[in-house]
């Protein structure tokens, strides 16, 4: 019984951490969409930023990715856009930054960090972007 209970907690404290840890990542892809996708793409993701006026094609309404997926968010896709970027006819050769590299250059300017480290991270902004814009799906 003592076994079991033991069992039980552990199980409701790694929950407990596994939710407090996926908050945390939407904290960081809400505070990194901020700085690097509001400005095209607008606050609330609706393609209405302050300089989305400038391109040939609007960028694209993030809140609609799952209903344009049918209604199943494109995680994957998503991912793959942020890291690799994309051609797209609105972004003629790609207006929109390579993220995966722009975030790759951010953590190797810190003190000490290792390539390998600088990936781990790169990889790990990029996620938490993808989460967060999960959460704003219309």
């Amino acid at each position: 019984m003592r076994f079991q209970t033991t069992l039980a907690t552990a199980v409701i404290m790694l929950s407990a951490c596994a939710a407090q840890a996926q908050d945390s990542a939407i904290i960081l892809g809400k505070s990194t969409y901020a700085k690097t996708c509001a400005v095209c793409h607008g606050e609330g993701g609706k393609g209405d930023g302050s300089v989305a006026e400038l391109f040939q094609v609007k960028p694209k309404d993030l809140t609609q990715l799952s209903k344009r997926a049918d209604g199943r968010f494109p995680f994957s896709d998503v991912y793959r856009v942020i890291v690799l970027g994309m051609e797209a006819p609105g972004h003629g050769t790609s207006a929109m930054p390579v993220w995966g590299d722009e975030f790759m250059a951010d953590a190797l300017e810190d003190r000490g960090v290792s390539k390998n480290d600088a990936i781990n991270i790169a990889a790990g902004r990029a996620l938490s972007l993808a989460y967060y814009l999960e959460t704003i799906q219309e």
